[in-house]
């Protein structure tokens, strides 16, 4: 099990690894060193840094735990009461405080991330190490989710810096969105073309259609 620093917001490009006893570990980089795990120097002040922010992290992590649950819970209340045919990712209660992942429908999470950049508000549509990429959610899909849910999945982290004035700003701020993309989505243009097909509009209001009226009357 691997361990970043930035994400307890101690210094980028150090981390820790976990590693059950007797398993062998093949070098990625292969070189001096002592423990012939990785070659040159070890960085130092890295970590140092990082022990701190582990023992700083340690030390809030009850408090702020309470805290940010507090408005991750306000935040997916507000998404669920103002944007309909939206589902929760994941277990209702066994789940990390600070995350909220859930599927917005007939929208792809990748057009509400950028125009949510383009706002100030920051999420990924995936898990963070894969945020780049375009490709589903392995977790998602490893969950059974539909096609249609993984790609409308978008997912908000919370930190040691979010304040509950960003929380109403996102809440103010999606549904608009949502709203916006939706008219435009090619998802639900296509689900508009199948209502069409299946119900024409000669039928609408209990009206005849005109080419059956024509056979009618010269039946008789």
């Amino acid at each position: 099990m691997t361990i970043s620093s930035h994400k307890l917001y101690g210094p980028k490009g150090i981390g820790g690894l976990y590693a059950r006893r007797g398993v062998n570990i093949t070098p990625i980089i292969y070189g001096g060193g002592a423990r012939q795990l990785h070659p040159g120097t070890q960085n130092v002040a890295s970590i140092a840094g990082f022990g701190e922010a582990v023992h700083l992290a340690q030390k809030n992590r009850k408090a702020e735990s309470v805290r940010i649950k507090k408005l991750r819970d306000k935040l997916e209340k507000g998404i669920f009461k103002t944007i309909p045919k939206v589902v929760l990712n994941g277990h209702p209660v066994k789940r990390l405080p600070n995350s909220l992942n859930i599927s917005i429908l007939d929208i792809e999470g990748e057009a509400m991330l950028l125009h949510l950049d383009d706002k100030g508000i920051m999420v990924g549509t995936g898990s963070a190490c894969n945020s780049e990429s375009l490709e589903p959610s392995y977790v998602l899909t490893a969950l059974g989710n539909p096609y249609e849910y993984i790609h409308g999945s978008i997912r908000f982290t919370l930190g040691k810096y979010t304040k509950d004035s960003h929380v109403n700003y996102v809440l103010k701020t999606l549904p608009g969105i949502v709203s916006k993309l939706r008219r435009i989505s090619p998802i639900n243009l296509k689900l508009e073309r199948k209502e069409a097909i299946s119900q024409p509009k000669a039928f609408v209001g209990g009206q005849t259609p005109h080419f059956l009226r024509k056979r009618q009357h010269k039946n008789k």
